[in-house]
């Protein structure tokens, strides 16, 4: 057969075949068959190119048996053009992946002259591997030699992936059910095998999309939603399978305003700390009967909840204890995913509380301002906080002191009093918002007081830790909101960045005054030179230079206080 697919015949031999049928009966001999009638040659080629299975022909007479025909198909499937194809022996389709097996089964019945099927894992022209399920068969001249043989290729790679897939799932659903028996004896290794398989992802949104899938496998269906601590309520993240139709990025409140059905399930799950199980009836998605919540606790931290879909109401006691031990095992893949970005990313989580009814909204009443943290200091046996009295008028210490009188707020100093914000120290007695956030390893970035509110920014490297410091102060304080949460870049500089900074706020003349001042010792006691000694060095006065000295210890305290 040529290139084209024409076979080699005489081309006056290419006509109608009625004719022929027509003279076969006028002579007594039966009319041959529609299929062993003469075809027209232009459609024979046309069927092979345009057959939807590859179609090769191979030259059986040569060594090497090199391709004379491949069609379209054969392109679609393997992406390598017929032009390359022809001239070349079709093991160029395969690579390392290619197993023994097949290809020796073909090589035996190749010289055998005998027709065979096999799977093979092949390579496309772009290296992607696919699996080729290929037929040979001989095609013989008139005495019975075989002359060419002709291959058929088919892409089986989804049904083999099909396959494979229903393999595992059946080895692992029979392994469970084995399993079951002796679960409730040997569940704390259950436990732990999940707990390794879960700490492997490497991304929070890797776990959920993966115990997502994996429980929607066994079950009808599954949704894992984190825990908004502002709206109070678990926010489905990824679903997979049956699950309630548009449910990610829903939220399910916890605040005990649910309703029937799934909302009520995870709100029941999440202040039990146990699965909690209820049939959702007629409003249950199709192929389902009942939801499970699973609670994901971490100590006292709620990452959220698993919402299991399941095709009965039925729902042995066991199956609760593994999906409760379940939740505690992600939750704990969770807590250790979110330790190892505390440590290696640029990230804190940081909140922020509106409180009414505290002393300090009672101070900045009587004074008649606003008051702004500035920052705590340490020198004292309680820490004492610095603020900023915005908008102060005739403020002085006996009017300060006489503020806080029957109050836990102790004042121990107002300085710049005749400056346009003075500042006033102060600490607060049993104070609990210093308590937790000594307990929880938090930062207080902000408290200003306005109004009859103050709000306080805390900050907290861990997402779990982040949570429960909030949930703790919810409980700690009377008449507190969470009105801000949020994930924020931490702040890093280098020791290059902050020098560059600071001389770029620095005038020569105050960069110069604060390092000779430094070099010379004059910050030691006794000092190592005078002010006039440097003074003279630089040639100014002694009160110019204390000028440019005052001013460039200014901004260096600036500097370091503002990070």
């Amino acid at each position: 057969m040529t290139r084209s697919g024409a076979s080699d015949v005489d081309p006056a031999s290419s006509v109608d075949p009625e004719p022929a049928i027509e003279r076969s009966s006028r002579e007594g001999n039966p009319a041959p068959s529609a299929s062993t009638a003469v075809v027209d040659e232009a459609l024979k080629t046309r069927t092979m190119d345009e057959a939807p299975v590859g179609i090769t022909i191979a030259d059986a007479t040569r060594s090497d048996m090199p391709l004379i025909y491949a069609n379209a198909a054969f392109e679609r499937i393997t992406e390598y053009s017929p032009s390359y194809a022809v001239g070349r022996n079709c093991r160029f389709l395969q690579g390392e992946a290619t197993c023994d097996e097949p290809v020796h089964r073909m090589r035996t019945a190749i010289e055998n002259g005998e027709a065979t099927t096999v799977e093979l894992r092949n390579y496309r022209r772009s290296g992607e591997l696919f699996w080729n399920e290929v037929t040979i068969a001989p095609l013989r001249d008139d005495d019975g030699e075989v002359v060419h043989y002709v291959g058929f290729q088919q892409d089986i790679t989804r049904r083999k992936r099909a396959e494979r897939a229903a393999a595992t799932r059946a080895t692992r659903i029979d392994r469970e059910r084995v399993a079951q028996e002796h679960l409730l004896e040997r569940i704390d290794g259950v436990v732990t095998d999940v707990s390794e398989a879960v700490t492997r992802a490497s991304s929070l949104t890797e776990l959920e999309r993966d115990v997502a899938a994996r429980l929607a496998d066994t079950y009808a269906g599954a949704w894992v939603g984190r825990h908004d601590p502002v709206a109070d309520a678990i926010v489905p993240q990824v679903a997979e399978g049956t699950t309630d139709p548009d449910v990610v990025g829903r939220r399910f409140p916890l605040d005990g305003t649910a309703v029937e059905g799934v909302e009520t399930v995870i709100a029941d799950a999440i202040e039990g700390r146990y699965v909690h199980i209820e049939p959702v009836g007629s409003s249950a998605p199709e192929g389902t009967a009942a939801v499970a919540g699973v609670p994901l606790h971490f100590g006292d931290a709620t990452y959220g909840a698993i919402a299991v879909y399941v095709r009965t109401t039925e729902f042995h006691s066991h199956e609760r204890d593994v999906l409760t031990a379940l939740g505690r095992t992600v939750a704990t893949g969770i807590n250790a995913i979110e330790s190892h970005r505390t440590l290696h990313d640029d990230e804190v989580v940081e909140f922020r509380l509106a409180m009414a009814d505290h002393p300090l909204v009672d101070l900045a009443d009587v004074l008649s301002c606003r008051l702004r943290y500035v920052g705590t200091v340490g020198d004292r046996t309680v820490p004492s906080m610095l603020f900023e009295l915005d908008d102060a008028t005739e403020v002085d210490a006996e009017t300060v002191r006489t503020a806080v009188e029957g109050t836990p707020v102790t004042v121990h100093g107002l300085v710049g009093v005749e400056q346009d914000v003075p500042v006033i120290e102060l600490s607060i007695d049993e104070d609990p918002l210093h308590d937790l956030l000594r307990e929880y390893s938090g930062e207080l970035c902000d408290w200003a007081v306005d109004g009859s509110v103050t709000r306080v920014t805390l900050a907290v490297g861990r997402e779990a830790l982040a949570r429960s410091l909030a949930d703790a102060a919810m409980e700690r304080f009377e008449h507190v909101d969470l009105v801000g949460y949020q994930r924020c870049e931490r702040r890093r500089e280098t020791h290059h960045a902050f020098v560059s900074d600071l001389k770029s706020r620095l005038t020569d003349r105050q960069h110069a005054a604060l390092l000779r001042a430094h070099t010379a010792g004059y910050f030691e006691w006794p000092h190592g030179t005078s002010g006039d000694d440097l003074a003279e060095s630089m040639g100014v006065s002694r009160s110019t230079f204390h000028q440019h000295l005052r001013a460039a210890e200014r901004k260096l305290t600036t500097a370091l206080f503002e990070r």
